[in-house]
């Protein structure tokens, strides 16, 4: 990807932060576009996307020039020619850095995969 309109809403999940910060329970991304029209255009996209994944929004608001469209754990939010994607906290940090969880190597194995296709 080289241009914001080419970004795929996984794409902003994945890269779109320069600190993997949480406010009020979600993590934030942010996508900013040349001009409104093109913003309103990348919503559609994110909730067409999400709407794959997720099925139809559990609410959906156009008011005054914002958009938002949310699931439990997903918000895709538009206004001007800003995006924020709000993905909930998953709560990993209760259990990720748990020696017990990585005893015995688990991901070996994968590893291994991914070396024997390069």
């Amino acid at each position: 990807m080289s241009v914001p309109a080419e970004a795929t809403l996984l794409d902003v999940l994945i890269d779109g932060f320069e600190k993997n910060e949480v406010t009020g329970g979600f993590h934030f991304r942010e996508l900013p576009l040349p001009d409104e029209e093109s913003a309103i255009r990348k919503f559609e996209e994110f909730c067409a996307e999400a709407t794959r994944w997720k099925g139809e929004p559990a609410r959906r608001i156009e008011d005054g020039g914002r958009r938002t469209a949310a699931w439990p754990d997903l918000e895709v939010l538009q206004t001007g020619r800003g995006i924020m994607v709000r993905a909930r906290q998953t709560g990993f940090h209760r259990w990720w850095h748990d020696p017990g969880v990585w005893a015995g190597d688990p991901l070996a194995g994968v590893w291994d995969m991914t070396d024997d296709r390069r």
